[in-house]
This record gives C-alpha cells, sequence and structure tokens, in this order.
C-alpha cells in the first residue's frame, strides 16, 4: 500500500485515544452489572462492533484459542484444585460458588481479552506508539529517553513485518528438504533440523544487527505518531456507545 492508500486508511479509523476510552469502559462496565440482561446487551454490542470493525474470522479463532489457553484452562484447573481442597480439607474457603458465578466471573475475563484484541488488531502500532509517547511526554521533559525505547520498539516490528514471510518461506524449504520423499517424509533427519535451527539463531543474530543499523539511521517521527482527530466515524462510535449505556443503565434500574 502506497502512503497516500496508507493514509487514506488511517483518517477512515476511529481515533486511537476514542477508541481507547470506549475500550477501556467496555471492559470496565460488566463488572458493575447486576442485571442478566445487561450482560446480553453488552455482547450483543461487542458483536456488533467485531461486524463494523470488519475483524477476520482468522483473528478471532486465534483469539478464542488462545484465552482458551492462557486464560481458561488455567482457570478451570483451579477450579479443580479448589474442589479437592474443599472435598479433603472441608473449609468454606474452597466452598462451590456455583455455576453462575463462575460463568459470570469467566465472562468479564473474556470481555476484558476480547476487547483489548479487538482494539490492538484496529490500531496501527505507529498510531498506538505514537500515543505512548504523547502519554510519556512528562517523562521526556524530565530527561528520560522515551523517545529511544519506543523507536527501538518500532524499528522491530517493522524489521519483523519486512522479514517475517521471507523467512517463513526459507524455513518451508528447509524443512520440505530435511524431510525427504514422499516414502520418508515420516523419517525426519536430526542433522537437518540442528541444522536448520543453527541457521535460525545465526539469521537472528544478523537480524539484530540491521535491526540496529535502522534504529541509528531511523527518526522517531519517521517510524510513529499520533495526532487527535475527530471524524464523523468517531461520533457514531460514542453515540452508539452512549446508546447501548443508556440501555444497559435502563435495564439495571429494572425498567427493561
Amino acid at each position: 500500500m502506497n502512503s497516500e492508500g496508507a493514509n487514506k486508511a488511517e483518517r477512515a479509523q476511529i481515533d486511537g485515544v476514542i477508541k481507547l476510552i470506549l475500550a477501556i469502559l467496555l471492559m470496565v462496565m460488566p463488572f458493575y452489572f447486576q442485571n442478566p440482561i445487561s450482560f446480553a446487551l453488552l455482547g450483543f454490542y461487542i458483536i456488533l462492533a467485531t461486524g463494523v470493525l470488519r475483524v477476520n474470522l482468522r483473528t478471532l479463532m486465534l483469539s478464542g484459542a488462545s484465552f482458551a489457553i492462557i486464560v481458561l484452562v488455567p482457570y478451570l484447573f483451579g477450579l479443580l484444585m479448589n474442589a479437592l481442597f474443599y472435598y479433603f480439607f472441608k473449609n468454606p474457603l474452597f466452598a462451590y460458588q456455583g455455576s453462575n458465578a463462575i460463568f459470570l466471573r469467566l465472562f468479564k475475563l473474556f470481555v476484558i481479552w476480547y476487547v483489548s484484541i479487538l482494539y490492538f488488531h484496529t490500531t496501527p502500532m505507529k498510531t498506538f506508539i505514537g500515543m505512548l509517547d504523547r502519554f510519556f511526554y512528562p517523562l521526556k521533559k524530565l530527561g528520560l529517553p522515551t523517545s529511544d525505547y519506543l523507536k527501538v520498539i518500532m524499528c522491530i516490528v517493522v524489521q519483523l513485518k519486512e522479514t517475517g514471510s521471507e523467512v517463513k518461506k526459507s524455513l518451508g524449504e528447509k524443512m520440505r528438504a530435511v524431510v525427504g520423499e514422499e516414502k520418508r517424509k515420516f523419517k525426519i533427519n536430526v542433522k537437518g533440523i540442528s541444522q536448520i535451527i543453527v541457521t535460525l539463531i545465526v539469521d537472528s543474530f544478523e537480524k539484530i544487527d540491521k535491526i540496529q543499523e535502522y534504529v541509528e539511521k531511523v527518526r522517531p517521527e519517521d517510524l510513529y505518531g499520533y495526532h487527535f482527530k475527530f471524524t464523523w466515524k468517531d461520533g457514531v462510535a460514542i453515540l452508539s456507545f452512549m446508546s447501548v449505556a443508556d440501555l444497559i443503565w435502563i435495564a439495571e434500574k429494572g425498567m427493561l
């Protein structure tokens, strides 16, 4: 995508700060809900936001899988250990809290996880780093080199994006060479795999040198930046959030 197309794409997006504020509010709201209808309204709004933001199915599937591995499995394991402690020691601290409480707790955790995924998958990295640069402005005034740290992070991201497909293609070719012919496709050549690992390590050191050279040459303003802009999409996003917040407030008051 050329620079003109990238600028048009950025202008078509919701402002990063406005989106961040709405995301934080969405993540905090479930902790104050009492009415089950409120959870249903919030869930419908998040699903609607997913469609509007055009998050692809693969991202959603990866998000769900990562949530299951990082959050759900450890949480269920904790529940199992809690049940075992209660069975053996009869301590009321380990008493079963009920399926509703467990479901609501998992739903709140999922909302935090899912909304954060939506935010970071629909916000350009250079915009997010630019927002951090503005946020750390008082630290810069105190003499801390925050811009240098952010520049290093952005350089690493840029270099990984540029070399990611190349490394994937090279690794695929090397693995196919190691696997061999169809009759021996399940006989993995250990020596060949060790050579691939060594090659990847050497390439990683070369990439570190390239990143260091890139950091020394590039300027922070060439990598990231943030400028507040309010468009009609920002207005629609705020109005839609206020509408669902009003409906939830009505539901919490028992008038829905």
